[in-house]
């Protein structure tokens, strides 16, 4: 029996009864059980041991969106974004590099708006009210072009893994950088916004500019793609377990904290 949800849509701000939005949509690979959250310390764990998470069963998303909201963007964008994952699905399969020149055949403009809609699910009402701009955005299919201070990033997802943030800060002890961002990330692709904000690493591809494209302008566009791995629950990290284990024993050698390892 399904549930029977009330709130405020993420989107509108209406409140009343919710539906359930798979992030990303259903058919886009979230149709089955999906490992999230991975929160455990590497250094527990006996060499080859799996990393565990929390298992969704159902695939990622949850109780955020009114009908109108959840049909209207499912209309516009939900089933060009679903052949934009494909296409990115058979570049992962078929990849063989660490990266790849790649020419996508897609909507631009409906790809970026389902991508923002993601990320209105994964936030919280007051992403909503910060950002009144990305509500007419995704509500209106026609209007183009997102603000200077709203960047998109991609990348393939390497591994089985998945990770999903609302909006949070990120700071680089060693560069002085602080990052804003939100982040998805599900296979086959992920997903990262930045706020006022370059990104957190220089291999995600962006793809602000899919949003200067007009809702029905089919593009022949090339991206240059990369596989990052999803490895520990901290956004916008995107290194391997070992990557991670040799910064942790660094840390003790050089007597930093590991809190967060």
């Amino acid at each position: 029996m399904a549930r029977n949800v009330t709130g405020t849509c993420h989107i509108c701000g209406n409140y009343g009864k919710l539906t359930f939005e798979h992030v990303p949509p259903k058919k886009a690979f979230n149709d089955r059980p999906i490992i999230r959250g991975v929160f455990e310390k590497f250094q527990n764990m006996t060499p080859g041991e799996k990393v565990q998470g929390k298992i969704e069963q159902k695939g990622s998303g949850g109780h955020t969106l009114c009908p109108k909201c959840n049909n209207d963007t499912g209309s516009y964008y939900g089933s060009d974004f679903i052949e934009w994952t494909y296409q990115n699905y058979y570049l992962i399969k078929t990849l063989s590099e660490i990266e790849s020149n790649y020419t996508y055949k897609i909507y631009p403009l409906r790809v970026i708006k389902q991508i923002i809609t993601m990320f209105f699910s994964t936030n919280g009402d007051a992403f909503r009210k910060a950002h009144p701009d990305l509500v007419k955005f995704v509500l209106d299919q026609n209007m183009k072009y997102l603000k200077p201070s709203i960047r998109i990033f991609t990348f393939l997802v390497d591994g089985e893994y998945s990770r999903h943030t609302g909006i949070v800060s990120s700071g680089n002890i060693v560069t002085g950088k602080i990052t804003v961002m939100s982040e998805i990330a599900i296979f086959p692709v992920g997903y990262l916004m930045t706020i006022n904000s370059d990104p957190p690493d220089e291999r995600l591809t962006e793809i602000t500019h899919f949003s200067r494209y007009g809702y029905d302008d089919l593009q022949q566009i090339s991206l240059n793609m990369n596989k990052l791995p999803i490895s520990y629950f901290l956004p916008g990290d995107y290194r391997t377990r070992d990557e991670i284990m040799e910064d942790y024993y660094r840390n003790i050698e050089d007597g930093l904290s590991t809190d967060f390892f």
